[in-house]
């Protein structure tokens, strides 16, 4: 697994990569414009990780385009790189969940195709606040703060919503991940479901923890 380093500070949004083969990738936006870096260097793979990270900030707030800011498309490349064995790995599973417009047809084994599901992630307070939207218009908002939940779901019911507080209850509890780790977790499995019940069997099967 990929070591991560991120930086949001204004206008400025750094991430830096870490893979296990030694090699390191470092994206930045800010007020100077959009730069990618690999070291060693390697002009090809920074190349190729800039026209990806370039085509979707462009695409941020376009309608049906799943991130509607910069922020969002930073913790998605974050949650990206903290399963990627090597920066190949990590530019197949961009093409995807970026929605990259020249992909090959079709999503390669293991990377799941985003949904049309609207999500935004922000800090809150002394947590994070997590807003999706999914196709067939349903809804949830979560709080995730030091010691609660909050949760609230469009339209409510009460078994599930029972249970996606259990789920998530039982995430924290185990202190395997950070409460940020758990809203990227939330966020990005909610990009690949079509509605609620979608969201929570994927997150019942998929695995927190420290990157």
């Amino acid at each position: 697994m990929a070591f991560t380093t991120k930086i949001i500070d204004g206008d400025l949004f750094m991430l830096r990569v870490e893979f296990a083969d030694g090699m390191t990738a470092t994206v930045t936006a800010g007020r100077d414009g959009k730069s990618v870096t690999v070291t060693p260097n390697d002009q090809e793979t920074a190349e190729r990780l800039s026209a990806i990270f370039h085509w979707s900030v462009d695409r941020v707030g376009e309608p049906g385009y799943p991130f509607t800011s910069l922020n969002q498309v930073i913790y998605g490349m974050e949650t990206l790189a903290r399963s990627a064995l090597n920066v190949e790995q990590f530019i197949a599973g961009l093409r995807e969940v970026l929605e990259v417009s020249d992909r090959h047809p079709g999503p390669e084994v293991g990377i799941r195709a985003p949904s049309f599901t609207v999500v935004d992630l922000s800090p809150s307070g002394n947590g994070w606040f997590v807003d999706a939207r999914f196709q067939d218009g349903e809804r949830f908002r979560l709080a995730i703060n030091k010691a609660s939940f909050g949760w609230a779901a469009e339209p409510p019911e009460p078994a599930r919503d029972k249970d996606v507080m259990d789920l998530l209850s039982g995430l924290k509890g185990a202190r395997t991940a950070t409460d940020e780790d758990l809203a990227l977790l939330v966020m990005e499995v909610a990009h690949h479901s079509s509605d609620i019940a979608a969201w929570l069997e994927a997150l019942r099967a998929t695995r927190v923890g420290r990157g």
